[in-house]
């Protein structure tokens, strides 16, 4: 008895354990088989090392010298027009040089500084100096001096001494700032952001390249400069800069790249030596190798430096043989062994462009560049006191430099451009063309197999035809004829709680980690080699929507799956899942997505950087295709976000528009368009909102541009709204003549449209005490009166909906009208105004009607307005502040009269959307 009591009371206790304790207990056990090891931690890092290697070019294998200049002629215009100029790059190109040029400084006894800024493209400014001999007669060499990445950019000491030392020879030098160091250290040049440039369809690499050349062009404008002894050197990202455009420029007739570059091959196999977006820029390696670059150089004079115990990078033991075992049979070709020099330095042999390295130059500059019987010196000329600081040597910019990230908010503006989108012929076809996708195969190979409670768990080395080596763990509690692949920017390891949910819902699960994410992040320097598979023709997001579509594949033909899902958690993962469904839609029967972003325009607004996700800076993608679009092809039908963002929900969503519907009873014909909210990405009941047209109260119409925009924008913001056409007059020069012919039956229509609204909110599932107004112009004057006259007797029409309340809680008046007598005034109208004209224009104006009940008001109006002048809102505002009514007035610099939501100065949507939802959404 006593026994049978006991076992009562555990039975009870179990009962009163919350269900969540064991679900976070059966949490707990996913989590550690999530995490259990699946492929060998290096294994990521050697398959993208196999991946790349064979994808770098070698060098062919030519026997002329008119061979190999038809040979290089073709790879010097793949690289410019394929790499460096594409996009809009190809029209910075095209543009003028442009310099300013500035105060002239001494130097040292025998030179002068002369300061200047020029455009690498229109409006990024790149200062520099130009140290210019005191004695110059005829023609004389020119040096441009590049710098890597040193924080202290042009001012660089061992760089002045370098531009010193070649003015005491009677050379004109130039140091030019390299982007993002110096007096261009700024965070919108970090150079993993130039990748934001590609992500529209435009070349990052274009301004760098431009800097360079429109350096040459600064140079060689100058009357003294001699155009067949033109040198450039540099050290580390600025031998990278020497040898990329020494080799395609062919101006450049001298050049010494120190401790620079070395082979994509090199680069692969040494970490060290992996390097930034415009050094890995994307398709470079599918026309040319930097072993290309190097023997591109013949038969001009170069020299290589490189050190012997570089702590940086290219070190000299393993980075410059290969480049000279490439370039020098070409030199050979041209009978210029000699004109191909290499140098290291060994003291102190670190990463350097110190003494025995610049002397290195000079005996270059001695050997190439000295006038007959007239040797330049070999040696450095001693010049520390001359150093200057980096004060003395700044140099004014304009405030507004466009840098990477503002030229590609630019750029990004107006992309993916509609009728573009709309006029491919193959959609489907050109997505994998631009991520580079290639139709693969996966085969698995159980590693092991482990079972808890009812679930059984199978870990899977899943191979990708033969280049990728997927992990994935498997759960199912039976039999099952359904799987949800599920992926995560977090790594398989996180998902324990979505695992969970699935399992419960009776679905098998795979967790799997594709290229780059969780178990498959590759261990060293992962993101390097994100570009570097870029730079070799392929895409990182191409390679994982590969992987999740065989992956998909192998489950319905292998596994016996007859419905193959996907969920998707976090915008990275999210984005490469949405282009694997775009791609192939048959093979997923749904699309669930978690954290997605709701445009690509977001990677760039919110400044991301290449280093932080390869995969999302997929070139061109953004010029074809935001995430809109690639839900489409995918079908919207299957595509579902989970607690989907407000940016989901303003990009997203398919608005509903009911045209022409009645509100004014059946003799009138003006009609309203009422824009109404995706109910998948919001519920109702809605906040209303009235939008009412411009067009000086005898034109305009509710389906126009501007109106349109305010309704799909509002609308996407969860906003029923409601654009209404209203009884217009006949048109007349003078405003009061338009005035008395529909006063105050415009207004009356607008409130009737209020009325309308409450009427029929149960229907149309409108929160009737929550609206709101919009116009602008003509319909920001009809908003306002609106607003201030709330349930004036004296105003409201008496049918139809008389039952109803006309107020509103909210409104935005947009260059209205607002106080008609100072309207007057300042066309001078008033003193030819009749006794009549003057009562109309004051009870026709909102300053008129002012009370402390009315509602809160957000006033817009642009400065360059020359239809209604600004003092119009801001009279309003006055008489509002004065009546104590909630009053936000914003002057847009540059705007003109009649904009919309997004004018080119500033997009509006966000503030104006916030707005109503602070007084609109309770």
């Amino acid at each position: 008895m006593l026994n049978q009591c006991a076992c009562r009371l555990f039975v009870f206790c179990c009962l009163l354990i919350p269900a969540s304790h064991y679900l976070n207990a059966a949490e707990q056990n996913l989590k550690t088989w999530l995490a259990k090891p699946i492929i060998e931690k290096e294994l990521p890092w050697k398959e993208v090392q196999k991946y790349v290697a064979p994808r770098v070019p070698g060098m062919p294998e030519i026997d002329s010298v008119n061979a190999w200049e038809k040979y290089i002629s073709k790879v010097r215009s793949n690289v410019l027009n394929k790499v460096v100029f594409r996009g809009e790059a190809a029209k910075w190109r095209d543009s003028k040089l442009n310099v300013v040029w500035l105060e002239t400084i001494s130097g040292g006894p025998e030179y002068k500084i002369q300061k200047l800024r020029f455009e690498a493209v229109p409006g990024l400014w790149v200062p520099a100096l130009l140290y210019v001999p005191k004695q110059l007669s005829g023609k004389v060499p020119v040096v441009m001096n590049v710098n890597g990445h040193d924080r202290n950019g042009k001012a660089a000491d061992y760089k002045q001494v370098r531009c010193i030392n070649q003015a005491k020879r009677g050379m004109i030098a130039l140091n030019i700032e390299w982007l993002g160091m110096g007096q261009l250290n700024v965070p919108g040049l970090m150079h993993y952001r130039m990748n934001q440039l590609d992500l529209c369809g435009t070349s990052g690499l274009a301004p760098f390249y431009l800097s360079m050349e429109r350096g040459l062009d600064v140079l060689l404008s100058h009357p003294n400069a001699d155009p067949e002894r033109v040198a450039v050197a540099g050290l580390s990202g600025g031998g990278w800069q020497t040898i990329f455009i020494s080799s395609l420029d062919k101006r450049v007739t001298l050049s010494n790249p120190v401790a620079g570059y070395s082979s994509f091959l090199t680069r692969n196999y040494h970490t060290k030596d992996l390097g930034d977006s415009e050094q890995t820029p994307n398709d470079l390696a599918v026309y040319a190798d930097y072993t290309h670059l190097t023997a591109m150089r013949a038969p001009r004079p170069t020299l290589l430096t490189n050190n012997s115990k570089d702590n940086c990078c290219f070190e000299s033991g393993y980075a410059q043989p290969p480049l000279l075992k490439a370039a020098f049979p070409v030199y050979k070709l041209y009978d210029k062994e000699n004109y191909l020099q290499s140098h290291v330095n060994d003291d102190p042999g670190d990463h350097n462009f110190l003494q025995d390295n610049r002397e290195a130059l000079y005996r270059m500059f001695s050997a190439h560049f000295s006038e007959p019987g007239k040797p330049l010196p070999t040696k450095e000329i001693e010049c520390t006191s001359e150093i200057k600081s980096a004060d003395e040597l700044k140099i004014e910019l304009p405030k507004n430099n466009e840098t990477f990230h503002s030229l590609a908010l630019r750029l990004c503006k107006d992309l993916p451009r509609k009728a573009a989108f709309s006029s491919i012929k193959n959609p489907r076809k050109l997505l994998k063309k631009i991520v580079h996708y290639k139709k693969t195969l996966a085969t698995g190979e159980k590693s092991s197999q482990a079972a808890i409670d009812n679930t059984t768990i199978k870990f899977w080395k899943l191979r990708i035809n033969d280049d990728w080596t997927v992990p994935a763990t498997e759960f199912s509690k039976g039999p099952s004829k359904s799987t949800t692949i599920v992926v995560a920017d977090e790594g398989r390891k996180s998902l324990a709680s979505t695992v969970e949910k699935l399992l419960a819902q009776g679905e098998t699960v795979l967790a799997i980690d594709p290229f780059y994410f969780g178990e498959s992040k590759i261990s060293q320097r992962d993101f390097l080699y994100g570009l570097l598979v870029a730079s070799v023709g392929e895409r990182p997001l191409g390679i994982q929507a590969s992987q999740l579509t065989a992956i998909a594949r192998w489950l319905q033909k292998k596994q016996n799956q007859n419905s193959v899902k996907v969920q998707a958690e976090g915008p990275r993962s999210s984005l490469y899942t949405l282009a694997a469904a775009a791609i192939e839609p048959k093979t997923f029967s749904s699309i669930r997505l978690k954290d997605s972003m709701g445009s690509l325009k977001q990677i760039i607004e919110e400044n991301k950087s290449v280093n932080q996700a390869p995969e999302l800076f997929c070139f061109g993608l953004l010029k074809a295709f935001d995430i809109k679009q690639l839900v489409e092809l995918a079908g919207s039908e299957k595509v579902q976000f989970i607690e989907p963002s407000d940016r989901v929900k303003q990009e997203l969503p398919q608005i509903r528009v009911n045209k022409d519907v009645s509100y004014l009873g059946k003799e009138r014909t003006e009609k309203l368009d009422l824009y109404l909210p995706d109910p998948k990405f919001q519920k109702g009941p809605y906040p209303a909102i009235i939008v009412i047209h411009g067009g000086g109260w005898h034109g305009g119409d509710k389906a126009a541009r501007r109106e349109q925009n305010i309704g799909n924008s509002l609308a996407k913001a969860g906003y029923v709204c409601a654009s209404i056409n209203y009884q217009l007059a006949k048109k007349r020069s003078k405003f009061t003549d338009n005035l008395k012919q529909v006063w105050p039956g415009h207004l009356q229509d607008c409130k009737t449209a209020v009325r309308f609204l409450r009427k029929h909110a149960s229907q149309y599932q409108i929160d009737a005490d929550h609206i709101g107004a919009i116009g602008g112009s003509a319909g920001g004057h009809l908003v306002a009166m609106l607003a201030v006259t709330g349930n004036d007797p004296k105003l409201d029409p008496q049918e139809p909906y008389a039952g109803f309340s006309s107020r509103i809680q909210a409104v935005i008046p947009m260059y209205g009208a607002h106080d008609l007598i100072a309207l007057a005034q300042s066309r001078d109208l008033l003193s030819s105004f009749s006794e009549e004209e003057k009562l109309l224009s004051q009870q026709a104006s909102a300053v008129t009607h002012v009370t402390n009940d009315d509602p809160p008001f957000l006033i817009l109006h642009g400065t360059k307005d020359t239809l209604v002048p600004v003092e119009q809102s801001e009279l309003l505002a006055a008489a509002l502040k004065k009546g104590n009514i909630p009053v936000e007035l914003l002057i847009i610099e540059g705007a003109p009269h009649s904009f919309h939501l997004q004018p080119k100065q500033k997009d509006l949507r966000p503030l104006v959307i916030g707005f109503f939802d602070r007084h609109l959404k309770p």
